[in-house]
């Protein structure tokens, strides 16, 4: 197209609307005029939709019902991985709490506190996410629950929580049972067989010691005379006199230890007939019945009688 140099205003203008039908009204600019608004301003913009409690009971409804069949089938595990996907996916507080429920179910069964731990921890935030609802903040086009709703799913977490601290208090109580060491099992009595054995052989000891002390007695008394003979003296008196001594000696270790014997002897054989007559023994005649238990002297020193 040729421009006329000369052609004036009106010369330009016609070259204006020839240029601007030319190159298309896209390619000029908008100029502001008073009262006219430019094109971009008068396409509204297009409004949030709404997301409503019952949108949000229709999402959780097939969450809920897969994530309880696998409860009853014992997949605690799998239930958990469902919950917290779809409840953090959602937002929902509601699925936050199935997923506490499931891992408070785990704990209980597997007592395992770390379970009843992420049991509350689901619980605490459910409640964040009510609390929320309740702010002035929130917004009225995104609604997860209802108001009414919301009273009682606190009280739900609240729950919650509490039956986790339960839970783990009495697994934490049986952890500690369990490290403290069994209380040993009392010692059952026995039947006194063997404190009868010991019996018998302190009394033999005390016996045998009882006739050493008496020969001792004898030994040194005979010796004793021998060293009052005045025909007696020198090697002879010193000899008569070493067995003298030997023979005291002899008497005072034999008599002291005998009768201590004798005594323990007699003692545990009582006792073990008592405790076998506790342990459903046929009664039998214990030393202090009919016969006791004597020491009598004999020719050749003492002797033990009685019934055993």
């Amino acid at each position: 197209m040729r421009l006329v140099r000369n052609g004036g205003p009106a010369a330009l203008r016609s070259t204006a609307v020839a240029l601007a039908v030319f190159m298309g009204t896209g390619a000029l600019p908008l100029t502001a005029t008073a009262g006219v608004t430019p094109l971009p301003l008068l396409v509204k913009k297009k409004k949030k939709k709404k997301f409503t409690p019952e949108q949000a009971a229709d999402q959780r409804m097939p969450i809920q019902d897969e994530g309880r069949q696998m409860v009853e089938a014992g997949e605690l595990t799998a239930a958990t991985i469902l919950y917290d996907g779809a409840a953090n996916s959602q937002g929902d507080p509601i699925l936050f709490l199935d997923a506490g429920d499931t891992y408070l179910e785990m704990a209980i069964v597997e007592r395992d506190i770390a379970s009843a731990e992420t049991a509350k921890e689901r619980a605490y935030t459910a409640r964040d996410i009510l609390y929320f609802h309740t702010h002035d903040a929130s917004s009225d086009d995104y609604r997860v629950v209802t108001d009414d709703e919301i009273g009682g799913l606190l009280s739900r977490s609240s729950e919650l929580i509490a039956k986790a601290d339960d839970t783990i208090a009495e697994i934490e109580a049986e952890q500690e049972a369990l490290s403290e060491p069994p209380p040993a099992p009392e010692k059952a009595k026995g039947d006194g067989k063997g404190m009868r054995i010991a019996g018998i052989g302190f009394m033999a000891l005390g016996v045998a010691g009882l006739g050493a002390g008496a020969a001792g007695l004898v030994i040194g008394q005979v010796n004793q005379n021998r060293v009052n003979d005045d025909a007696v003296y020198g090697a002879e008196f010193d000899d008569f006199d070493a067995r003298g001594r030997r023979g005291n000696l002899i008497a005072g270790v034999g008599l002291a230890v005998g009768g201590t014997a004798l005594v323990a002897g007699t003692v545990l054989f009582i006792i073990g007939k008592r405790r076998g007559k506790k342990a459903g023994e046929a009664d039998e005649p214990a030393p202090s019945d009919d016969a006791s238990v004597a020491v009598v002297p004999t020719g050749r020193g003492l002797a033990l009688v009685g019934r055993f």
